[in-house]
Order: C-alpha cells, then structure tokens, then sequence
C-alpha cells in the first residue's frame, strides 16, 4: 500500500461517488437519530479531511475523515462543539464517541464504489 495526495479533479470524483451511493451505504444507520444527525440527509454539514491511498489491487482509495461542523446550543450542551481553530487543516482529527458528528469511509475512485464506513459510538 502507498499513499498519494489527492487531485482537486480526484476529490470531486469521489464527493459524486458519495453522493451517489451513501444513502444505500448507510442503510442501517446505526448510532445515528436520537438527536444524532442522519449522515446522508445531512452530507453538506460536514468538514472532510481527505487521505489518498492505493491499496494491494492498485486502486485509488480516499479515505475520508467526517466532523461536523454545524453545532447547534443544544448540541453544545450535550458537550459537542467544533474546534474553531484551523488544526483539523493540518492534522488527522480523532474523535472518540460523539455518534454520526464523526464518522469515515473509504472511496474507491478506481471501482467508483463506497467501502469501509465508520460511524462512531454514543456514549
């Protein structure tokens, strides 16, 4: 496996694979409701950190990173609230829990298809 850094051209291939698909990629929508978004009705609320990466097949992967990035009060007083710094730019944001405001998945631009989703879990 090698990494590579992701096109302009490459990312929006990939945002219109995820469009396209994650509806039917997030058919069980777990750790999602009950006050946690739900992930496809609400794709445009979040900031992605993007890592490019072939994998043993040769295909292009991005692996992309999900935070949310629209919090409401009630959200915050629950104790969610987004880093208003410029960090997650630069660096990999790991967030333990805090249920569908964080999640991932690969996007194999190669195959045009999604893989590997990861919502978190709710504490």
């Amino acid at each position: 496996m090698s990494r590579f850094t992701p096109s302009i051209k490459e990312i929006n291939e990939a945002e219109e694979i995820l469009k396209k698909n994650i509806k039917s990629a997030n058919d069980t929508m777990y750790n999602q409701g009950d006050g946690c978004p739900i992930i496809h009705k609400n794709l445009k609320n979040y900031r992605r950190q993007y890592y490019g990466y072939i994998d043993n097949m040769g295909h292009k992967i991005l692996y992309v990173n999900f935070l949310w990035a629209r919090h409401s009060v009630l959200d915050r007083l629950k104790g969610y609230h987004m880093d208003d710094s410029e960090s997650w730019k630069n660096d990999r944001v790991i967030v333990l829990d805090g249920c569908s405001y964080y999640w991932s998945i690969d996007i194999n631009i190669t195959e045009q298809k999604l893989q590997n989703m990861s919502v978190n879990g709710s504490a």
